[in-house]
């Protein structure tokens, strides 16, 4: 949460300090100056400390992702394609090559795409 805060403080802090900054050329105030300052290295310091973090990336990507309208991913692809996994596990049920192990991970891993995921209940329960 704190990255998210701190990747969208960014562009707050780019915007204010271009208003501090023509409001600075506009009257020639030397406070508008400071403070139009004070919000680029605000803005300069958040960006460094996402860089260090690894986060930038991850954050610019996300928000690539969220505006782009050519080719948007679907994610029940990712459910489906861990129904169909545990659905092919289960067809070997009572072979000699049944894992049941392997049964037990896709089935963690839908339990756990489903917490994240609650609105993709619908897709196997109707009802829901």
């Amino acid at each position: 949460m704190l990255v998210r805060l701190v990747y969208a403080s960014r562009f707050f802090f780019f915007l204010a300090g271009l208003v501090f900054g023509a409001s600075a050329l506009h009257t020639g105030s030397v406070h508008d100056v400071i403070k139009a300052l004070f919000f680029f290295f605000a803005m300069l310091a958040g960006h460094q400390w996402l860089k260090r973090r690894g986060k930038l990336d991850e954050c610019d990507r996300a928000l690539d992702a969220m505006f782009r309208e050519d080719v948007a991913p679907d994610e029940g692809d990712e459910l489906e394609s861990l129904l169909q996994r545990r659905a092919a596990l289960e067809e070997k049920r009572g072979t000699p090559g049944f894992d049941p192990w392997a049964v037990q991970i896709v089935r963690r891993e839908i339990s756990d795409y489903m917490r994240q995921h609650p609105e993709s209940t619908r897709r196997i329960d109707p009802r829901g």
